[in-house]
């Protein structure tokens, strides 16, 4: 996806905004009570003690409450309390960065970091996309996959992604160790298939939450607008 069709995505999300915003983090006291994916109506009455941390997500982007209180996403919205971020800033579905710049982590959600274990969900397994965080080198990654299978992948000095190779197939819910030839250990990563890309913002969140794809999320939601 590129940047000008996210752009759209926001826009049009903007537009006809549903009336419910959705959980995408919590924490403290009454974090049991506000879940990640849990979707709340626009009047909703949020409830939080001292030290409740809540950011809920919706088309236009994210908000966070902090405890002590009583809020409503409705009246935080009516009251003028968001801010958008002075730079623009464009959750990292499918955005491009600009030449010469080193991103300090994946410029879109879909690229694979391969220093993180974990689970990573894909919305298109046959276009996968591997991310380093230290490109300025050339530097080998070795896979190894389900039934010994094993593949080496090369990347150029200066290139802080590269293509999964299209001779290993990706089996969903199957480990794979991924091994960088600087790093100490390798890590591991099962990769979990999406039935189709969501076309808007709280349904890629929601997707990343249902497949426990947490490193996504944070992504996603760090680089949302903030309102």
């Amino acid at each position: 996806m590129s940047r000008l069709a996210l752009t759209a995505l926001f826009v049009a999300g903007a537009a006809s905004a549903s009336a419910n915003v959705l959980v995408v983090r919590s924490s403290g006291p009454s974090a049991g009570n506000y879940p990640a994916g849990r979707s709340l109506p626009d009047n909703a009455r949020i409830a939080l003690r001292s030290g409740d941390t809540l950011v809920v997500l919706d088309a236009r982007g994210t908000r966070t409450f902090r405890g002590p209180g009583n809020f409503t996403p409705a009246s935080a919205a009516q009251a003028g309390q968001r801010t958008t971020n002075a730079g623009g800033r464009v959750a990292r579905i499918g955005a491009v960065r600009s030449a010469g710049i080193v991103p300090a982590s994946p410029s879109t959600i879909w690229q694979v970091d391969v220093s993180q274990s974990g689970t990573v969900c894909l919305a298109n397994p046959g276009d996968v996309t591997l991310w380093r965080a230290e490109p300025s080198r050339a530097a080998r990654l070795s896979i190894s996959g389900p039934g010994g299978a094993s593949r080496t992948v090369q990347w150029a000095a200066g290139s802080p992604t590269v293509a999964w190779p299209r001779d290993l197939p990706i089996t969903a819910g199957t480990p794979y160790q991924l091994r960088q030839s600087d790093a100490a250990a390798p890590t591991s990563i099962t990769f979990r298939q999406l039935n189709s890309a969501p076309g808007d913002m709280q349904g890629v969140a929601q997707a990343l939450i249902a497949n426990g794809c947490q490193e996504q999320l944070d992504l996603l939601v760090d680089s949302a607008p903030a309102q």
